[in-house]
């Protein structure tokens, strides 16, 4: 056994290692684990009438009200979906979309939207007016809806319908975020009020009814999710007439499908994007996440409910050795919650071993009741794909130099999204998309996201207070002051590790002009040919 006297540290190449001969041996010889550049390459497109489009997992739903997997229902979402308002392709301004023009009170409390007039909802749900766009939002503020997009419209108290194509938002106080996130993002899509009403949440989900450039045709066996174009459609028409999306959970099987031609568009992993990149047949681009990559403690059930535990695991845990084994080195580390440029930034201490010696945290885990770490056991729930799995294993290893032991269980998405409501875990690592503004970063933490998005089971009256004042101001220094205070609370409760914000990858065939958000996500309606 280790102790305070003697901490001998393993090799951080010897796990990783025998972690990816571990893998290689449980996957089929058939299969490559990693994208040789001497694979040869086709790169036409299954159809020519057809773009392929990968995304990392299946998608849980469609109905914009009830979004799970950002980076797997966003995409088709958006290609079916429009709001009253968009970001313009390329970057997070604001700019209309089913709305012509809008007015706002003086007091920032009511919001009125003039809506184009003759937009058709597809398959024949007649012309969208404005008791749609009533319907979509009071939908996802009523109690008994659950919509996990509640807070989103946090001051919505309710909408008007002034006329067949004029609308009104009242609010309670003012929405600091209303144009930044809510409403450019899925809580501000539009649906069919018929179609949601005739089939029920549950069909719908998987029957989407919208606006948008695509039409929903098909979910297929495979979980590949078919769109055609829809030809009614009030602004410039698709090049592409049909889009399949197809879920490819590793990226390294993206990498392939990308070089034997099954898809047109996918992301790469970082060790093998300068190789592919260098290839004639192809494109790829680095762009920044808006995301946050973490390592979330349950502070809501034992041992996790004791705060020194965490504090001694927050220098235990190395995110810097993640980040060289699990991103190559290319990934920077993150500080925050928030990217450095967004309002509220607020950087942390670094809780480095190395500054504080080994010494200190053996005297805090003697302090929470498990000298020399003796009788320490946590549970650890991630995802059922290569990375994940991998930081899973440094994160263990870097415990059992403290004589922690860490049981992973790496689970398909819907049991992982099971454990994660329940809070039957001690340790998990999670990716959430963030937007541009902080409102909608900081509001899965709260106390009514428990059994949600609230990864912590974290509970904190003062940070839910803050949140709710922080929404109803409209000056950016008042609401950087609020989000900084949040920032605070959580760092002194030591609820979890900030890792990395990431990057995104994405690489296509050369004969594309794809359009991305300035976060990488491909906006398909708009994919040219050269």
């Amino acid at each position: 056994m280790l102790t305070r006297k003697s901490l001998s540290l393993q090799s951080l190449s010897f796990l990783i290692i025998f972690f990816l001969l571990a893998v290689f041996l449980t996957v089929p010889t058939t299969v490559p684990t990693t994208v040789p550049t001497a694979v040869p390459t086709t790169v036409q497109a299954s159809q020519n009438d057809r773009l392929n489009i990968a995304i990392p997992d299946r998608a849980q739903t469609l109905d914009p009200a009830y979004l799970q997997r950002v980076l797997s229902d966003w995409p088709v979402m958006n290609s079916i979906f429009n709001g009253l308002v968009k970001y313009e392709p390329g970057s997070f301004d604001v700019v209309p979309d089913l709305a012509e023009d809008w007015t706002i009170s003086d007091d920032d409390t009511e919001i009125t939207f003039t809506l184009k007039e003759g937009v058709q909802f597809h398959q024949g749900y007649g012309e969208l007016t404005a008791e749609d766009v009533k319907f979509s939002f009071e939908r996802i503020i009523d109690e008994e809806a659950d919509s996990p997009e509640a807070q989103s419209f946090a001051n919505l108290n309710r909408v008007e319908v002034i006329d067949r194509y004029t609308v009104k938002l009242i609010l309670d106080e003012p929405m600091g975020r209303l144009f930044t996130s809510t409403l450019p993002f899925n809580a501000g899509l539009i649906v069919s009020q018929e179609a949601v009403e005739e089939m029920g949440r549950e069909e719908f989900a998987g029957n989407p009814i919208g606006t948008g450039p695509y039409e929903f045709v098909e979910w297929d066996v495979n979980n590949n999710i078919i769109l055609t174009e829809n030809e009614d459609y009030f602004a410039e028409p698709p090049i592409y007439p049909e889009i399949k999306f197809m879920p490819m959970a590793d990226p390294t099987s993206q990498e392939l499908a990308l070089q034997s031609g099954e898809i047109d568009i996918g992301q790469l992993t970082l060790d093998n994007f300068e190789n592919i990149q260098a290839m004639d047949e192809f494109e790829a681009e680095i762009y920044p996440d808006l995301a946050i990559q973490y390592i979330a403690f349950n502070t809501s059930r034992e041992p996790l409910d004791n705060q020194t535990l965490r504090e001694a695991l927050r220098y235990i845990i190395d995110p810097e050795e993640i980040l060289t084994a699990a991103f190559a080195g290319q990934a920077e580390r993150a500080r925050s919650i928030l990217l450095p440029d967004m309002i509220g930034y607020w950087e942390a201490q670094e809780y480095e071993l190395e500054e504080v010696g080994e010494e200190h945290v053996w005297d805090l885990l003697e302090e929470a009741g498990y000298p020399d770490g003796e009788g320490l056991s946590l549970e650890y729930v991630t995802d059922a794909i290569e990375e994940r799995r991998l930081i899973g294993a440094l994160i263990q290893d870097q415990l059992a130099r403290f004589n922690i032991e860490m049981n992973i269980e790496a689970l398909e998405v819907g049991p992982k999204i099971d454990r994660w409501e329940e809070g039957s875990y001690d340790v998990t690592y999670a990716r959430f998309t963030n937007t541009v503004d902080p409102g909608y970063n900081f509001q899965w933490n709260l106390s009514e996201q428990i059994g949600s998005w609230n990864l912590f089971h974290w509970s904190n009256e003062e940070y839910d207070r803050l949140w709710q004042e922080a929404e109803s101001i409209v000056d950016e220094e008042e609401r950087a002051a609020k989000y900084q205070e949040m920032q605070q609370l959580m760092d002194e409760e030591s609820i979890g590790i900030w890792v990395t914000h990431g990057v995104k990858t994405p690489a296509w065939r050369a004969d594309l002009e794809p359009v991305f958000s300035p976060d990488g996500v491909v906006l398909p309606w708009l994919v040219d040919s050269q």
